[in-house]
């Protein structure tokens, strides 16, 4: 019996590289387990493309194959095999004209052997999905068959950021577009490293603007980095800024009539810190007075109330409006049975109200009076403590209630922690270079389209 035909296969390709350079199309088929598309830049009418006066010649000089990789979307490989040189064209005066196709070729990286769909995507995922390049690498392949390495994606990236302006240049296209008058100004420690920090700078957009390495957060380093901005034309006329007096002192220095407000969650932070020390005290004083009880069941009493404070520690700091139902029962029991508790959250109430409840900058400042003069703020204890710092630098922490168009809160965490994704998913930056590349990439894409 005959062996039946081998049937033929046809495949249904439609990508931007064959509708763009449908005129170099030879054919396209499976080889050894991949798709193949080849084109020859010799098919192309290259004296109407380039121009050239009618009759002119073109001819073609080391002609080589080159393989160019695509995003596939099928469960094998798409590959472009390309027939390239260098073209050749004599002139009215005899003169050899010679000329690339690469520049010509829309949508195909020769160079890198890739397309440039393939390449943004790299970009994309390790730049705006802040996915590591050895991940990008594996991802790549997963998902879309695109064989790279991490060396290469990393002279991607390079070669893409080199592309764009400088960090001034990409500040002065940021504020053409959306002009900037807030400042949300925090800073971020790399990791892997013994000291410095980077000072980070957010808009009132929500984009990143600039990004700074210094060995340390002196008035002076401060004070050069702001006069930096300022010689790109940042004028900013507020600024949101955490308890670094660095900040203060050089904002004041550099921009005299710009407003500072003390960012909410930094004064929460702060007060919180002070008053979780005396609540760690007390619950040592628990535990110790539990050793020393004369009946059994008192001290178990004791060690199992420390316990439970330890953990409920969270819901003690916990504001009501964001609590469950659940919560706050579990909350009233706890304050039931542990009078301390109680004070605390009387305490966390009345600095809540603060900045919550307070009708303008002097309804604010009779709350501060009657919190100072709280039965439990005691000299050397964690009230007096956390009503001191807000006594210090209170004028700060309500300018939202004092000048118009202020606001409580910074968006300068949401910047730390775009820098700390981007850092994290590239085990960390391995300087400055590669962290402004990354920066401009990203202003380029999120902001810039």
């Amino acid at each position: 019996m005959p062996k039946p035909p081998r049937p033929t296969i046809t495949i249904p390709l439609e990508t931007e590289v064959v509708e763009q350079h449908y005129d170099l199309f030879i054919g396209a088929g499976y080889e050894k387990k991949a798709v193949v598309v080849r084109l020859d830049v010799r098919r192309r009418d290259w004296v109407e493309h380039l121009g050239l006066p009618a009759g002119t010649r073109v001819r073609w000089e080391n002609m080589r194959t080159v393989e160019v990789q695509e995003l596939s979307n099928v469960h094998v490989p798409i590959v472009y095999r390309i027939r390239v040189g260098d073209g050749v064209w004599v002139d009215e005066s005899g003169e050899r004209r010679y000329f690339g196709v690469g520049e010509h070729l829309d949508g195909l990286d020769l160079k890198r052997g890739v397309t440039c769909v393939a390449l943004r995507a790299a970009v994309l995922l390790a730049v705006v999905g802040c996915v590591g390049l050895r991940t990008v690498s594996w991802l790549m392949w997963e998902l879309f068959h695109v064989e790279t390495s991490k060396s290469a994606l990393a002279r991607w990236i390079e070669e893409a950021a080199a592309e764009l302006p400088d960090a001034e240049g990409m500040v002065r296209r940021l504020t053409a577009t959306r002009p900037v008058e807030e400042a949300h100004l925090d800073e971020i420690f790399p990791r892997g490293w013994g000291r410095g920090c980077v000072m980070v700078v957010k808009d009132e957009h929500g984009r990143l603007l600039a990004a700074e390495e210094v060995e340390s957060r002196t008035n002076a380093q401060v004070e050069v980095f702001l006069r930096k901005l300022q010689s790109w034309g940042l004028e900013f006329k507020r600024f949101y800024i955490d308890g670094c007096e660095a900040y203060r002192h050089a904002i004041r220095a550099v921009y005299p009539e710009a407003i500072v407000q003390y960012d909410y969650f930094h004064v929460l932070q702060n007060i919180w810190r002070h008053l979780w020390r005396g609540m760690v005290k007390h619950r040592k004083d628990l535990k110790r007075a539990a050793k020393e009880a004369k009946e059994p069941a008192e001290g178990k009493r004791l060690l199992e109330l420390a316990k439970r404070l330890w953990a409920k520690r969270g819901l003690m700091f916990k504001s009501d409006h964001r609590m469950s139902p659940e919560e706050r029962q579990e909350l009233r029991d706890l304050m039931a049975v542990d009078p301390e508790v109680s004070v605390l959250r009387g305490f966390l109430e009345k600095v809540w109200g603060i900045f919550r409840d307070s009708q303008g900058e002097l309804g604010a400042r009779q709350r501060l009076g009657k919190l100072l003069k709280r039965a439990e703020v005691k000299p050397g204890s964690p009230y007096e403590k956390a009503t001191s710092f807000l006594a210090e630098r209170f004028d700060d922490m309500i300018a939202f209630l004092r000048c118009h168009g202020v606001q409580r809160n910074s968006l300068a965490e949401s910047g730390i922690r775009c820098l700390r994704r981007l850092e994290q998913g590239h085990d960390g930056f391995r300087g400055s270079k590669g962290r402004d590349a990354y920066l401009r990439l990203y202003q380029a894409i999120r902001y810039c389209g």
